[in-house]
């Protein structure tokens, strides 16, 4: 029995809904329905019933909702606890996608502030670092989708993470000044976790590319030597590139893809322990970044 079961239930409680719980949670519905499926078998018996379109309570549910909320209560309140005797941690987490020079850079912009201990977590993509953080397994993380409508988490947008193509420095295609989709007609395209949202809407604007071959892989470091190797063509956000990795490849830009919004965002929980010290990181993060510039 987790935080995320626990909320999820206490949700659907409230909406007598499944979709809306989904929606207000900014999850899919099959998440919803996983963790009450999984709760009912904790519990040993069925916590919801159909009448109509809504979703109402049985009476066990009825029993167990103020168990719920008691149980979630205690929860919060011994991680303030724990927060408030141990020394200072801070556990920072990535969506996938960034480089280790950026990452480093980063953890020294945290490290300068002074006497915290910092663990580093990638999650698989925004969606699931996203739910690690609403789950307390994180403290503070930088994702590309903003957690709406939930006041026990603060947000504030960075900057752009623009999209760029990556080129072997020996390409036929590095001669034109300006490329364009159509330029990509043919070529082998290296995509790194095709599988993303963000993915997806690099792939609606591929649509109008004719004769791709697609190649995806597991990393950056690998879609980097990719196309250093001269196997294809990367697409990748800025921030996913090291610059030692640029020796041989050249980055340039399509507006189509440019054009695509992929915004950081820096996203944590609301609490005294984490408020001070997110924003002297928000902060430290900006002016390194601009001072780069």
């Amino acid at each position: 029995m987790n935080e995320y079961q626990l909320l999820t239930f206490l949700t659907i409680a409230d909406l007598q809904s499944f979709s809306k719980a989904a929606k207000y949670l900014n999850v899919t519905q099959p998440t919803v329905t996983s963790r009450i499926k999984v709760l009912e078998e904790i519990v040993d018996c069925e916590l919801f019933q159909r009448i109509g379109h809504e979703v109402v309570l049985t009476s066990e549910g009825e029993l167990f909702k103020d168990y719920a909320q008691k149980i979630l209560l205690y929860m919060n309140q011994s991680k303030e606890i724990s927060n408030m005797t141990r020394a200072p941690v801070i556990r920072v987490g990535f969506s996938p996608g960034y480089c280790y020079s950026f990452i480093v850079e980063l953890l020294k912009t945290i490290k300068s502030i002074g006497n915290i201990d910092i663990q580093v977590i990638e999650g698989y993509d925004s969606v699931d670092i996203n739910e690690r953080l609403l789950a307390g397994e994180v403290d503070l993380i930088f994702s590309r989708d903003l957690i709406a409508g939930n006041e026990d988490i603060e947000s504030e947008f960075l900057f752009q993470n623009e999209l760029v193509v990556l080129l072997p420095s020996g390409h036929p295609l590095n001669h034109y000044p300006q490329l364009e989709l159509e330029h990509l007609n043919h070529e082998t395209v290296i995509s790194f976790r095709r599988r993303s949202n963000l993915w997806k809407l690099i792939d609606e604007k591929l649509l109008a590319v004719k004769g791709l071959t697609r190649i995806d892989v597991d990393n950056n470091e690998m879609l980097l030597k990719a196309v250093a190797n001269n196997i294809g063509i990367g697409v990748i956000p800025k921030l996913g590139i090291n610059h030692p990795d640029s020796k041989n490849i050249s980055i340039r830009k399509i507006d189509a893809l440019t054009s695509i919004s992929n915004s950081v965002y820096v996203q944590y929980r609301n609490s005294p322990h984490m408020n001070n010290l997110a924003k002297k990181i928000t902060y430290a993060v900006i002016a390194h970044k601009y001072a780069q510039i």
